[in-house]
């Protein structure tokens, strides 16, 4: 079976995803093809499967003559995704034709957001079975908005099948587009044990390599900073940690992908400057297990996701989470056995189950192995794989 794949941002999660997904496919015996961007994260790794990077040159261009086009927020932002949206079509013939030469016998795109319709209904009027994963239910981690509606709904009639990661994002789908069950796959995340690094430091030793204090107490906050992830209820938590363990530290460690100053606000007014510890940018792969090594706990207070590769970063690393009761943490995380859950937005039981690992050694180090199991086991991307396979033959 010849698999093209179809993921146009080269970078960020959903490409680590794709990767890994590609990577267990081919050794699994497809014929596997990826079409990506032109500036893609593992160009320089020894890879399984055929790689295309001819997606968004003109964009790659832009951001290769002035860097600061590949910011996140702003009007730098805005005339990236501008120049993407005028270079779609031409993105999407570029695949179409290379699908073409391929032979392909499957699409599996991965979504981004709704500028995927041109591409699906392209490929469908070429004559491609075209398999479609949801890494996000709601457009760009918002609201749903009625022209939404109608784009997404008509994505997902188009496609031959739909992939998410948890029961909560198929029953979404179902509920929010009016899609059938029938035509959706629960398959969860794979497992991110390919940032491991050869040799693990011990936490006092990694603690050290990111400039903090070896004795002090970590919670490691990381990934693209985003309304919808919940660091405002972090950050007033950190308050009140404060007082039960003074040698404290939050390490915020992620890309701006909106205004920090309200943070920032929260920091002074809070007066947790000295607690706080912030990276404020994207984090290349091999820089990324200094981070979680140096973590003594992991938190996702996100306010609505519907999966998340960060929750499969800190089970590689054997760290306990506290996450909320949103979308497919309900599934992924087993309140007391890895970690907690704690409702949205509340501060007051984020803190108490905070703390409640942070000053039990034994409670934390129990925890932190019951991540990696179910990293090794339930999340493997081998299962993954079979699963996927399955899907393919269906169609």
């Amino acid at each position: 079976m010849k698999l093209f794949l179809v993921e146009t941002l080269g970078d960020g999660g959903i490409a680590h995803y794709t990767y890994n997904l590609a990577s267990a496919l081919a050794k699994r015996g497809l014929d596997v093809v990826l079409c990506t961007n032109r500036k893609y994260e593992f160009s320089d790794v020894y890879c399984t499967f055929k790689v295309h990077r001819h997606m968004f040159l003109l964009a790659h261009c832009l951001i290769k003559f002035l860097p600061f086009f590949d910011r996140e927020t702003g009007f730098e932002s805005f005339l990236r995704r501008l120049t993407k949206l005028i270079e779609y079509p031409f993105t999407t013939l570029a695949a179409i034709l290379i699908a073409r030469r391929e032979k392909a016998d499957i699409v599996h795109m991965q979504s981004v957001n709704e500028t995927e319709l041109l591409m699906i209904m392209a490929l469908r009027i070429t004559g491609f079975k075209v398999v479609f994963t949801v890494h996000n239910v709601m457009p760009r981690h918002g609201s749903l908005r009625c022209y939404h509606s109608i784009i997404y709904r008509l994505m997902y009639i188009m496609c031959n099948h739909i992939i998410i990661h948890s029961q909560s994002g198929k029953n979404d789908i179902v509920n929010l587009f009016g899609i059938m069950p029938g035509k959706i796959s629960v398959i969860p995340h794979g497992d991110y044990k390919f940032f491991l690094p050869d040799v693990i430091v011990n936490k006092a030793e990694a603690k050290a390599s990111v400039e903090l204090p070896g004795t002090c107490r970590t919670i490691l906050f990381f990934g693209a900073i985003r309304a919808n992830k919940g660091l405002d209820t972090m950050l007033f938590a950190l308050a009140n940690i404060k007082k039960d363990l003074p040698d404290i530290r939050l390490m915020i460690v992620g890309e701006l992908c909106e205004d920090y100053n309200r943070y920032k606000n929260i920091i002074e007014n809070k007066n947790i400057q000295n607690e706080v510890f912030e990276v404020l940018e994207y984090i290349p792969n091999e820089q990324v297990g200094n981070y979680f090594s140096a973590s003594d706990i992991v938190v996702l207070p996100y306010h609505a996701v519907t999966q998340s590769g960060v929750l499969q970063i800190a089970y590689a690393f054997r760290k306990p989470v506290v996450a909320t009761e949103v979308g497919g943490f309900n599934e992924a995380v087993e309140n007391g056995k890895n970690g907690y859950l704690v409702p949205p937005g509340n501060v007051k039981a984020l803190s108490e189950k905070i703390v409640d690992i942070l000053t039990d050694e034994k409670k934390m180090e129990r925890m932190g192995h019951y991540s990696r199991w179910l990293c090794d086991s339930k999340y493997s991307w081998d299962s993954i794989a079979r699963r996927t396979i399955e899907v393919y033959s269906d169609i």
